[in-house]
């Protein structure tokens, strides 16, 4: 038997030295890597957290789209996707080193990469609505900031009143007046009577259009609530008293029937309000500690008044060059007739101390003090009666008790705490104007501007001797009445 010179050949054409017999591990059969193996978990968690994100996202965008309205996800929704990814990734990176024993190599490949995409649609999305939207809300912010400092305070109001809002050509303070300004009882507020006194407003509108600066310090991101986008901002306020920092909630909606045009902002009173109060600067400390004593002399001015003690009564209005006379010829008897014919009572007065006194109090009885506003407001029928008591309030057979027990006592006139008064100091002679409420049981309710002036002192710790100046009406309605008690008839 001849022998033949040429070498075995395995199947995978190596040399062997066995007919047959594999020597390398790549003569394998190509198809044994087809066989089972076990696919990550890691990737079918991230392929499936990926999936959820991508389906949510679609749907979203696509019924955003077919509704016609925006959607918006919280940025805080970016771990989820995230975290699809890192399961990705680390899924990728186990398969790689597992020899091949591992499947789902592509599965997370495809789940990163898709995932990623659809992050990157949501931010541009996302990045485009909060710049467009934000310069949008701090635009209109801004704008009725100054609208207040110019003193357009009906103005102002009515950008906080959902769209579409009357016409500004149209009465807005009968229209605010009649159906945004009842209040449930006499010591409470209606919502325009509350704004008008808010302390931002009020400072605003004093420091005045040119004295008012504002800056952005922050804006939220934008959240569609509402029908709308609602965006938070917050002003640091620059004004002639001090720094503030005030909140603004703004609320801009479309019209899904095209009730009204294009984008509407709404500032929504709510959600604003003083994050920061009042820093006062040393120029204008003083002026706050002259409003304490103002409201304080105006106070006991009003319950001496309405508990008919004639003396600080009389005394108050006087000018304080007069008092020391006035205050001399004061006795606790009033002539009844005193207030009604008046004249000829002081003038039969036994003394000029009496008759002094007697003088000052007739001006205090005749109301001559109280006048009416040029922005007064009232049911024309109704002013009439608001009138007809108001010239008889100030008399001392005149009695205004409730008859009921209220909030503070039952003074029948009397200052509101808690306002912002208005200042003025022309030449030395300082003037507040305080908010002043006057109850004409039982029929009306009339609201006040109480004015008291005063001249500064040489001795700057001391408080001026103050006087009523006057008391201007600026708003009268029909007395409120009380809701019955549960269980009441």
């Amino acid at each position: 038997m001849s022998e033949s010179g040429e070498k075995p050949v395995g199947p995978s054409g190596k040399y062997s030295s066995f007919p047959g017999d594999p020597v390398f591990a790549d003569s394998l059969p190509g198809d044994q890597d087809k066989g089972y193996k076990p696919i990550s978990i890691l990737a079918i968690l991230g392929a499936v957290l990926g999936g959820l994100f991508v389906l949510t996202l679609s749907g979203g965008f696509g019924a955003a789209f077919f509704f016609g309205t925006p959607w918006i996800m919280s940025p805080w929704v970016i771990f989820w996707p995230a975290f699809s990814i890192l399961l990705s990734f680390f899924a990728y990176t186990r398969i790689k080193a597992s020899d091949n024993t591992i499947g789902g190599e592509k599965l997370a490949l495809w789940s990163m990469q898709i995932t990623a995409i659809f992050i990157l649609c949501y931010f541009a999305n996302y990045a485009g609505t909060y710049f467009a939207v934000r310069n949008q809300a701090d635009t209109f912010v801004k704008q009725w900031l100054g609208i207040i400092a110019r003193g357009e305070i009906d103005k102002a109001f009515l950008l906080t009143l959902k769209p579409p809002r009357p016409s500004e050509e149209s009465n807005l303070r009968t229209t605010f007046e009649i159906t945004y300004n009842i209040a449930p009882d006499p010591l409470s507020k209606g919502a325009y009577s509350a704004f008008k006194a808010k302390d931002y407003v009020r400072l605003i509108q004093f420091a005045g259009d040119t004295a008012a600066k504002f800056s952005l310090k922050s804006a939220s991101s934008p959240v569609y609530e509402m029908g709308g986008y609602l965006v938070r901002l917050v002003y640091q306020l620059d004004l002639p008293d001090g720094t503030i920092d005030v909140a603004v909630s703004a609320l801009g909606q479309e019209s899904p029937t095209g009730g009204f045009k294009g984008r509407q902002w709404q500032v929504l009173l709510d959600g604003s309000g003083l994050t920061q109060k009042l820093k006062v600067n040393e120029e204008s400390r003083k002026k706050f500690e002259l409003s304490v004593s103002a409201i304080e002399f105006a106070s006991k001015w009003c319950m001496a008044v309405a508990n008919k003690v004639w003396e600080p009564a009389v005394y108050g209005l006087a000018e304080p060059q007069n008092r020391e006379q006035i205050i001399k010829g004061f006795t606790p008897s009033i002539p009844p007739g005193l207030g009604v014919v008046g004249g000829a009572i002081v003038q039969a007065a036994e003394s000029p101390e009496r008759q002094a006194f007697l003088a000052a109090a007739q001006q205090l009885f005749d109301g001559k003090f109280v006048r009416i506003g040029d922005n007064f407001w009232s049911d024309p029928v109704m002013k009439v009666g608001i009138l007809d008591l108001l010239a008889k309030a100030f008399r001392p057979m005149t009695d205004h008790t409730p008859s009921a027990q209220l909030t503070g006592g039952s003074d029948w006139i009397r200052i509101e705490n808690g306002v912002v008064p208005r200042y003025k100091n022309v030449g030395g002679k300082i003037e507040f104007e305080l908010d002043c409420l006057i109850l004409l049981f039982p029929k009306y309710l009339v609201q006040a501007t109480f004015v008291v002036v005063g001249e500064e002192k040489a001795d700057q710790n001391s408080p001026p001797d103050w006087r009523v100046k006057e008391i201007v009406l600026y708003r009268g309605v029909s007395m409120p009445v009380s809701a019955p008690k549960p269980g009441g008839r």
